[in-house]
């Protein structure tokens, strides 16, 4: 399959912040882009990433199984880019992570489509976060099931709408200090989304299959460090503050109560394990992709918080 034009992509999780970058690389291949989402009017800012006509937004919900069947048998390849970070009442980890891609995997395996899942780097390790251990439970249901897969675990992705450096950024305009949870000892590859795409667009070119890729860019940095590159950048000086795992849990038990916590007790529990790429097989360097540093990236979506 090394040219992608007029086919048939059904993204879920398209309309979020991967999801919005891979559709622009796909548009550009000629691909005919799917997405189901709950709300199609929140995803019309996806439009104008291509042609008319070639971005279809279809109401849908992750428990109609009737429309997942229709979707899937009127697919070339799916792509699932479905996560959730916190729990919510509706949308625990195992519903979300778990039990939809057993139900979309079970489809793929009737009409022998393709499949690429995105999961997230060292959900085979870590052993008490839920969020690890759905993720980890679905990459496994799927190298079961199907014969034609890949698995996508990247490391911790920035790019103009991502959730950590934005939210810290944003932290630190209000905040004299800034958290550091556990020491600020974690380590992680932050991996561009722009790379990520790259990579997919790749996989699909080339027809690889059943295999697992894991997505890190060109250097590894504690959590501490993150957070000094982000100061450093935005020209603000604010104190790093330790905070130890126990207090750290009594205050994500008030914070995961809240409609969008800052902090909840499984995202301490996969501070617990370094988020950096172990499989040298099957990286960036396998499809002769230079990631980018996010020191050279950081300062463009950044400069809105920058103090002059």
């Amino acid at each position: 399959m090394n040219n992608l034009r007029n086919l048939k992509i059904t993204i879920f999780g398209g309309t979020g912040f991967l999801g919005r970058h891979l559709i622009k690389y796909l548009c550009n291949h000629e691909c005919i882009i799917q997405v189901p989402t709950r709300s199609p009017a929140k995803g019309y800012f996806l439009q104008p990433l291509g042609d008319v006509g070639q971005i279809n937004l279809i109401k849908f919900d992750l428990s109609d199984n009737k429309k997942l069947k229709n979707l899937v048998e009127n697919s070339d390849i799916i792509i699932n880019l479905v996560g959730i970070l916190y729990e919510k009442k509706r949308n625990d980890f195992i519903e979300v992570h778990y039990n939809f891609v057993k139900k979309l995997v079970d489809n793929i395996k009737i009409y022998k489509k393709k499949f690429v899942q995105v999961s997230a780097l060292g959900v085979n390790k870590s052993k008490d976060s839920l969020y690890s251990k759905s993720k980890n439970q679905a990459d496994i249901y799927i190298k079961k099931n199907l014969e034609k897969f890949l698995i996508i675990r990247p490391s911790l992705i920035f790019g103009p709408e991502d959730n950590f450096f934005n939210k810290f950024a944003q932290m630190s305009l209000i905040s004299p200090f800034l958290p550091l949870i556990a020491g600020g000892t974690t380590k992680f590859q932050p991996v561009y989304v722009e790379d990520v795409c790259k990579g997919i667009i790749k996989i699909l070119k080339k027809n690889i299959k059943n295999k697992i890729f894991e997505f890190g860019g060109p250097d590894i940095f504690s959590f501490k460090e993150l957070l000094q590159i982000l100061l450093k950048i935005i020209n603000r000086k604010r104190i790093l503050i330790y905070i130890p795992r126990k207090i750290a849990i009594l205050m994500a038990k008030f914070f995961q109560v809240l409609p969008n916590p800052l902090l909840t007790e499984d995202q301490i529990k996969l501070l617990d394990n370094d988020n950096i790429v172990l499989n040298t097989n099957y990286t960036f360097r396998y499809l002769d992709i230079n990631p980018v540093s996010l020191e050279l990236i950081l300062p463009e979506y950044l400069k809105r918080f920058k103090k002059y």
